[in-house]
């Protein structure tokens, strides 16, 4: 009898903790990735700055690294997708993947786009800089069919290759000369 408990056991254990974890709402993770899936599309993709407000909150706040302060509301977002479109006129966005776990939704994208200029001081004026390509993640929080939050990582140093710049490995520092005696 002991030995039959003793098999029992785990498999009661494995069976509780499986009923007992918290049920995804598999409908609310459809709208939740359709309102992202439409503010990438009519944002990023259509550049509709004026769309903005109708799938953001008014407490919206970016949580990426490197975010300011004032990273918060509508008009911040606005903003800084204002000052993307001038410094990379013409950039075009795609969705790669979209995923929904709760209120989250993980965007994997991708934006092309002419570039503006090389930066590279030695490149020929007359030379045509080519497209730009720049890929990035960015998770959504979403409470009541609106983005409250988001976080972002972006491959900015690729993006800075493609336009001129140079990767130099640091300098080592001179190692110290041994004190001579007096």
């Amino acid at each position: 009898m002991t030995r039959t408990l003793l098999l029992a056991l785990p498999l009661l254990l494995a069976t509780h903790c499986a009923t007992s974890s918290k049920r995804r709402n598999l409908a609310q993770e459809a709208e939740n990735k359709r309102i992202v899936q439409a503010f990438a599309e009519e944002v990023y993709g259509q550049h509709r700055l004026e769309r903005i407000p109708v799938y953001v909150a008014e407490d919206f706040v970016d949580l990426s690294e490197g975010a300011p302060e004032n990273a918060r509301g509508p008009a911040y977002l606005r903003a800084q997708e204002e000052a993307s479109l001038h410094e990379l006129p013409g950039l075009q966005f795609r969705i790669l993947h979209l995923l929904a776990d709760g209120d989250l939704v993980h965007l994997h994208w991708k934006a092309e786009g002419p570039a503006s200029r090389l930066l590279d001081e030695t490149a020929e004026a007359k030379t045509q800089p080519p497209p730009l390509q720049l890929t990035g993640h960015t998770l959504f929080q979403l409470k009541q069919g609106r983005i409250v939050a988001s976080w972002s990582v972006v491959d900015t140093l690729g993006l800075m290759l493609q336009q001129g710049f140079k990767v130099l490995p640091p300098v080592p520092e001179p190692a110290p000369k041994p004190a001579t005696k007096p």
